[in-house]
């Protein structure tokens, strides 16, 4: 059995949920596959900047998102030699804050919209192979009701660090991983930090950060390049380093997920070839420290959904997709220095570079000259 359709998107996370949505809204059909059985039900990515707060006014879906998030308006960096408060007043957007907004709520409401718009997610199917067309590419699925195949003018691969799409395409993903592990934790912590504001402990080579999903619950990440991280944080483990790391008040109640994992540095050698296309975590990953994976990876979503339909309509020439890739991978690049430099400043092992950074840290970041132009690009609005 054989389907049509315009356009192919593989992997219903933030990025292919967006594009979807996206197509539609600008009266494109596409057809959305997830190898999943059923939505996530993780936290994962949490942040999501002005930049991105903005595209989503242009959908018509930024108050939805306003109205379920919580809002941060600064973030205070302690060492033990002190602490300095970086305010996000400053930001030049009516969304002058970081909404924080768990991964799987996030995906809720991109799917709501999709449906609103028409579209669907079909879960339980799971690319194998792809094959080029002179006008398109044929995609093999494994699906509930068996193997099926769909022919498509376009398809977009938005399926994450290992991506099948990318494979197929033969698209190599250059890079390499940071030495030590990392570990997230979502717990119900009893502390004095306000709700709005977000914590970066740096302290004995290591990075303890922690971010208000609510008034109770924390998303608390440990970054050790030198340690080799447990899988899973234990209350009584994830309270010791809390406390290690600076946070003398804080009393976890509750872990209620946790997951190590190792940190990739990695990008996609490129974000085309042929009728494929790649957006998100296939095309690039790098260290949480900025939280700029999901964004980047909607701002791809967007930027594709903008020069695909009106190349599917008619009203633009297929020339206009050649600058998909000519925008978004250098931003890509660019976004994996900076990740990579913030990462190295705040948690290399060299115990000059840790001594200077407890030592300067504080009153260096609580330079509006400093903090100002950092804070514009992570916040995607610079």
């Amino acid at each position: 059995m054989i389907e049509s359709c315009e356009t192919l998107v593989v992997g219903a996370g933030p990025s292919g949920l967006f594009l979807a949505a996206e197509l539609y809204r600008r009266g494109r059909h596409c057809v959305l596959v997830e190898r999943a059985n059923a939505p996530s039900s993780f936290s994962k990515a949490l942040a999501i900047m002005p930049g991105t707060m903005e595209l989503f006014e242009r959908a018509g879906i930024a108050q939805a998102f306003a109205a379920a998030a919580n809002r941060i308006d600064g973030v205070r960096f302690v060492t033990p030699r002190g602490s300095a408060f970086v305010p996000f007043a400053g930001i030049r957007s009516t969304y002058n804050y970081v909404s924080i907004l768990p991964q799987w709520k996030t995906q809720q409401l991109l799917a709501a919209r999709l449906t609103e718009l028409g579209g669907a997610v079909r879960y339980g199917w799971t690319l194998t192979a792809l094959r080029g067309r002179g006008n398109g590419v044929d995609a093999t699925l494994e699906s509930p009701q068996g193997t099926r195949t769909i022919r498509a003018r376009y398809l977009a691969g938005c399926d994450g660090i290992h991506s099948t799409v990318r494979q197929q395409a033969g698209i190599a993903f250059d890079g390499g991983s940071y030495p030590g592990t990392a570990l997230l934790a979502d717990s119900v912590v009893r502390t004095r930090v306000p709700a709005n504001e977000a914590r970066v402990h740096v302290s004995g080579g290591a990075v303890v950060t922690m971010f208000p999903i609510s008034d109770s619950l924390r998303r608390i990440v440990v970054i050790a390049p030198r340690e080799q991280l447990p899988e899973r944080a234990e209350r009584e483990w994830l309270e010791e380093r809390l406390r290690l790391a600076g946070y003398p008040d804080a009393c976890v109640e509750q872990t209620v997920w946790s997951n190590g994992f190792q940190v990739h540095r990695r990008i996609a050698a490129a974000m085309r070839c042929g009728a494929v296309f790649l957006a998100g975590d296939s095309v690039h990953t790098h260290s949480p420290v900025g939280g700029q994976g999901m964004n980047v990876g909607l701002r791809d979503a967007f930027d594709l959904a903008s020069k695909l339909a009106p190349v599917l309509a008619g009203e633009a020439p297929v020339s206009l997709l050649d600058e998909y890739e000519r925008k978004r991978l250098p931003v890509a690049r660019a976004v994996l220095a900076r990740t990579h430099l913030l990462t190295r400043a705040l948690a290399h092992p060299n115990p000059m570079m840790r001594a200077v950074r407890e030592r300067l840290a504080p009153a260096i970041a609580g330079l509006p000259m400093v903090y100002g132009p950092v804070i514009r690009r992570l916040s995607l609005t610079a």
